[in-house]
């Protein structure tokens, strides 16, 4: 210890009271911003009205959560959410009960946990300054979705973003977990619940950690070794040597790979563990179909045609744009238009991170950040060549951009912007040791010398930026749902079951708390033949006529004309109404005989012929 630190009493090291208070301090700030968040976050989903997607997790979890454990009679979509979202909805469900703010709850719980899995992620095994420079940027670039679109994808409703917590989670295990088999096991359980659940794993998880870990394998083996095929010789110390020592030298080089291989175990058993997640999981969800569970969707996908790649590309762009709040084009003149503009450093922050993580693959010291940039490439080289972009809501294909393009940015830049030009202290008989002892005691005793760089000012800038975006947008007023007045209406006037469109259905039966139920049906002309039960986002029970009554039908353009059902269809099945009534934009009109009675069969799965008066 030297002479100062003895006289000021200080020796740069933190004691075990002074850990554990440092600690204990950063686990109550952590708690405190997840509150913050959570509080935050559960504003800026009202923003955005519940729709018949988040309704019908609902409605899953809800079943679920009365002992329907395979939720049998149902047909869900390609992304069943069976081991994510719906137990999460039915733990707030058994809160709240069957309310429409379950779905904004849930979202923010959801995004809440991403938010913070990605902080972490990033921090990796740093700590300090740095640790928490990685986290800080991950969070800033996370912090405030953008209006519109970008609340949609993230906040409102699951697509895809409660599936990237999970991910987000197998990679934090892989990252700080120990080179054992349990952590491998860990990762294989982990990552068969979540193909279970939604089958965008194999594109952002499986696919990269196979690649990833294969190609740590072989690089950090032959890297160990300095094994290679030009360095063997034969016994005689003649390069290929005669054909007898040619023999020698092929299996020399052959023991020698392997053994190098064997080498990298941990890394080859995560890339099988990768492979037999996505068989495990198929096993699962056919398992589940077997024993009278919940059916399925096909994914239904395809190539584009090279003509349409271009339209791809810039919609590729526009969603990724949303995801990271810069989309300018889609906000609207005035403050919200500003808040795009503050978020271009952030997704500028994240192409560079992605860049130099591509560009640098293998990473022998940062398998994760080889992960995560082999799952970007995979995801938004599937999106362009996929039939899939539309519509803006198509960005939720491309959920796992935002917070892998966070996390790399923290674990890259994190460092760099903590590594900077140091000042040194001055001796204690300078000026600044006389105006502040004690630290520059500090820093003489510990050899510590004092950071600066102007990243830091722009970090803090940035942040309270970022702060401030959050805040106008979680002050704007929460969204109210045509369907919701509808729902209460019905219930006022009991009727209780009735059929419609998806759009609207699982909506108002969700707004009215379950006292009023809609039947989604496939609207067909008898030619065609005539109108069935749609097995879609719904229970195959709700259509048998001996345990329901439906009595009447909704149409209407508040969402839009594409969900009109034709007048046609509607007489042909039923023939004139005995009331009809007018409620806002929507038409009502009822019969004195049970409408599930003269639905033909089989069931469909299509919409139907709907869009038009």
């Amino acid at each position: 210890m030297s002479l100062v630190a003895e006289r000021t009493g200080i020796t740069g090291r933190r004691g075990p009271r002074a850990r554990v208070v440092g600690r204990t301090l950063a686990a109550i700030a952590i708690g405190a911003a997840a509150v913050g968040l959570f509080a935050c976050y559960l504003r800026l989903s009202a923003t955005y009205a519940a729709g018949s997607d988040g309704a019908s997790n609902a409605l899953e979890a809800w079943d679920l959560l009365h002992g329907n454990w395979l939720l049998r009679g149902w047909t869900l979509t390609d992304v069943s959410f069976y081991t994510t979202e719906l137990p999460e909805y039915a733990i707030v469900e058994l809160a709240r009960g069957l309310r429409p703010d379950v779905v904004h709850i849930a979202a923010a719980i959801t995004y809440t946990l991403l938010v913070l899995t990605a902080a972490a992620l990033a921090r990796g095994r740093a700590s300090g300054a740095e640790g928490w420079a990685r986290a800080l940027i991950t969070v800033g670039i996370m912090l405030a979705p953008q209006l519109g679109n970008g609340v949609r994808v993230l906040l409102a409703q699951p697509d895809h973003v409660g599936t990237q917590v999970l991910l987000l989670a197998i990679f934090l295990l892989l990252d700080r977990g120990p080179r054992r088999w349990y952590t491998v096991a860990a990762l294989w359980v982990l990552l068969t619940i979540a193909v279970v659940a939604d089958k965008i794993t194999i594109v952002d998880a499986a696919v990269p950690l196979a690649f990833a870990a294969m190609l740590h394998a072989i690089w950090a083996s032959t890297a160990r070794n300095g094994w290679r095929a030009d360095q063997v010789d034969d016994p005689g110390g003649r390069p290929g040597g005669s054909r007898r020592g040619g023999s020698r030298v092929g299996r020399s080089r052959v023991g020698r790979a392997a053994s190098a291989l064997r080498g990298q175990w941990f890394e080859l058993w995560v890339a099988v563990a990768a492979g037999c997640a996505v068989g495990a999981g198929q096993l699962i969800i056919t398992g589940i179909g077997r024993l009278g569970g919940f059916a399925m969707m096909p994914v239904e996908t395809g190539m584009v045609t090279p003509g349409r790649v271009p339209d791809h590309l810039s919609m590729a762009l526009q969603d990724t744009l949303n995801l990271f709040g810069a989309d300018v084009g889609a906000a609207p003149p005035g403050p919200q238009a500003v808040l795009a503009w503050l978020h271009a450093p952030g997704i500028a922050l994240a192409a560079a991170a992605i860049g130099l993580a591509v560009w640098r693959v293998p990473c022998r010291a940062d398998l994760i950040s080889d992960v995560l940039a082999v799952g970007l490439v995979v995801n938004l080289a599937g999106f362009v060549a996929s039939v899939i972009p539309a519509t803006p809501f198509d960005a939720r294909e491309l959920a796992a951009a935002l917070p892998f393009g966070a996390v790399l940015a923290g674990r890259i830049f994190g460092p760099w912007l903590t590594s900077a030009r140091l000042i040194s202290a001055r001796p204690p008989g300078g000026r600044r040791a006389r105006f502040r002892p004690r630290v520059a005691a500090l820093l003489l005793a510990s050899g510590e010398r004092a950071r600066f760089r102007p990243g830091v000012a722009a970090l803090l800038l940035a942040g309270g930026c970022q702060l401030g975006a959050l805040g106008y947008e979680a002050a704007q007023p929460a969204a109210v749902s045509p369907e919701q007045a509808l729902a209460g209406w019905l219930a006022a006037r009991h009727l209780t079951t009735g059929l419609g469109t998806y759009t609207e259905d699982n909506a108002i039966t969700l707004d009215s708390g379950g006292a009023v139920r809609m039947l989604t049906v496939s609207w067909r002309s008898p030619a065609a033949g005539g109108t069935a039960a749609r097995l879609y986002q719904s229970s195959a029970s709700w259509y048998d006529p001996r345990t329901g009554y439906a009595d009447f039908v909704v149409t209407g353009p508040a969402d839009g004309t594409a969900d009109l059902i034709p007048r046609a269809e509607i007489l042909a099945l039923a023939g004139p109404p005995a009331l009809t009534y007018r409620f806002e934009s929507f038409t009502i009109m009822v019969w004195d005989e049970n409408l599930l009675a003269l639905l033909a069969s089989p069931p469909s799965r299509a919409p139907g012929d709907i869009g038009h008066p």
